[in-house]
C-alpha cells in the first residue's frame, strides 16, 4: 500500500512543477497578520504631524487655502512709552501707536465677509495737535466680501469692498516687526494699506497672481479720484521644507491721486525667508510719483530680520532708504525683544520691545505729507499683543 502511494506522488509532481515559478534569491513572504476586529478598545487616533517651529510661526507652505472657519476675531495692541530726540526739542510721551480689532464670519462653503477696524491718531506723525487735542480716530482699515473656489489644483477668488493691497499684505505675510515699523513701502512711499477696489486671485501649486483695481487713494480720500488704479502682484514659493520657507513676489502698479490725477507708478520686488530661529526679508521699489508730486522718482529699499537668541529672546534689526533727485530719506533701527507667550497654532503672542528708531534726511526728502519728522532719534518700550480667536 505504501509503495503504491509513493508511485503516485512521483508521477504527479511534474505537472505541479511546470506551474511554479523560477528560483529567486528573495525571502519567502511572511505570513498575514490576523485581522483584530475593530472595537472601542483598540481604536487609535491618530494625530497629523506638526511642522517643526519653536517661534515665530510655523514654516508651513505660504499658499494654503483661505481660511474655511466659520468665525475669526483677531485683536492687536501695540502700546509704546516713547522718547523723540530732535534738533529743536526733545519730547517724551505714551501713546497707543495702534489698536485693531478684525473680524471674519464665513458665508457658506467658499465666501466669507471680513472687516477690521483700527485706532489711529489724529494728528499727523511729528504733530502735536488733532482733533480736539491729540485724540485718537477710528477708520475701517478693510471691509469686504470675498469668496474662492477650487477645481483641481486651480484656486480662484475674489473680493469687493475695502480690500487689503496685495503687496503690503504680501509684504506683511511673514513680517514681525511690524511693532517697531511699517514696512518700507507703507513707511517712506505712502503706499496704502488697503483701498476700495475689486480683487481677483489665481493660485496653482506655489505660484500665486493678484489682480486689484480701484480707487488709488487708500484711507485718505477715497472719494477724489476720478482715475483708477491698478496694482498686480506675483508671489512665487521656490523651497518649502520643514524647517525652511522662502517666499519671492514682484509687483507692478499703474494709477494716479487726487483730481489731477497725479502718477502713482510703481515696480519692485522683494523676498521672504523664514525658519524656526530666523526671519528675514526685503525689498526694492522703483517709484514713479510720491505723494500728491507727480515729477518726484526714487527708489525705496529696506530689509529687516528677528532672531532667536535663547528661547523666548530675540533681537531685531531694520533699516529702510528712498532716494530721489532731491535728497535721501533713510530710517533705520533695532530692539531686544522679550516673547513670554507664544502660541504657534493660534499665531497668539505678547512681546516686550526695548527699541531704537533713527531717522535721518538730506535735501528735499519729504514728499509724502504726514511722514516722519526730520532728523530724529526715537528710544521706544513697546508692547505688543495678538490674540486671534476662531471658532471651526
Amino acid at each position: 500500500m505504501r509503495a503504491l502511494l509513493l508511485l503516485s506522488l512521483l508521477l504527479a509532481f511534474p505537472a505541479y512543477a511546470d506551474e511554479l515559478p523560477e528560483p529567486t534569491d528573495a525571502p519567502a513572504p511572511e505570513a498575514a497578520a490576523p485581522i483584530e476586529p475593530i472595537t472601542t478598545s483598540n481604536v487609535v487616533e491618530v494625530k497629523p504631524e506638526q511642522p517643526a517651529t519653536i517661534t515665530l510661526l510655523s514654516a508651513v507652505p505660504a499658499f494654503a487655502p483661505w481660511s474655511t472657519q466659520k468665525l475669526y476675531l483677531d485683536l492687536d495692541l501695540v502700546a509704546q512709552g516713547r522718547y523723540l530726540s530732535t534738533p529743536a526739542e526733545d519730547l517724551s510721551d505714551i501713546r497707543l501707536d495702534r489698536g485693531e480689532i478684525g473680524a471674519r464670519i464665513a458665508l457658506g462653503k467658499n465666501g466669507a465677509a471680513e472687516m477690521r477696524i483700527e485706532s489711529v491718531r489724529s494728528a499727523v506723525e511729528g504733530g502735536a495737535l488733532g482733533i480736539d487735542g491729540d485724540s485718537m480716530v477710528i477708520r475701517v482699515r478693510y471691509a469686504n466680501v470675498n469668496g474662492e473656489l477650487t477645481r483641481g489644483k486651480l484656486t480662484v477668488g475674489g473680493a469687493l469692498g475695502f480690500v487689503q493691497d496685495p503687496w503690503i499684505r504680501a509684504l506683511e505675510d511673514g513680517y514681525t516687526l511690524r511693532p517697531l515699523s511699517r514696512t518700507g513701502s507703507e513707511r517712506l512711499l505712502g503706499w496704502s494699506p488697503s483701498d476700495l477696489s475689486a480683487l481677483v486671485r489665481a493660485g496653482v501649486g506655489p505660484v500665486r497672481a493678484t489682480v486689484t483695481i480701484g480707487n488709488g487713494e487708500g484711507l485718505r480720500f477715497p472719494e477724489r479720484n476720478n482715475g483708477k488704479t491698478t496694482t498686480a502682484v506675483l508671489e512665487v514659493v521656490p523651497l518649502v521644507r520643514r524647517d525652511l520657507r522662502v517666499v519671492v513676489a514682484g509687483v507692478g502698479r499703474d494709477g494716479s491721486i487726487g483730481i489731477a490725477r497725479v502718477r502713482d507708478r510703481r515696480v519692485g520686488g522683494g523676498a521672504t525667508i523664514v525658519t524656526p530661529t530666523v526671519r528675514a526679508g526685503g525689498e526694492i521699489v522703483r517709484a514713479w510719483g510720491l505723494g500728491d508730486r507727480g515729477d518726484v522718482e526714487g527708489t525705496e529699499l529696506a530689509a529687516w530680520a528677528d532672531a532667536r537668541v535663547v528661547e523666548h529672546v530675540y533681537v531685531s534689526a531694520r533699516g529702510a532708504t528712498l532716494g530721489i533727485d532731491a535728497g535721501r530719506r533713510t530710517t533705520y533701527g533695532g530692539a531686544l525683544v522679550v516673547e513670554p507667550w507664544n502660541d504657534p497654532t493660534t499665531r497668539g503672542r505678547f512681546r516686550l520691545w526695548l527699541a531704537v528708531d533713527r531717522i535721518t534726511s538730506s535735501g528735499d526728502a519729504m514728499p509724502i505729507p504726514g511722514a516722519d519728522p526730520g532728523d530724529a532719534t526715537i528710544a521706544m518700550l513697546i508692547a505688543s499683543a495678538t490674540a486671534p480667536f476662531t471658532l471651526d
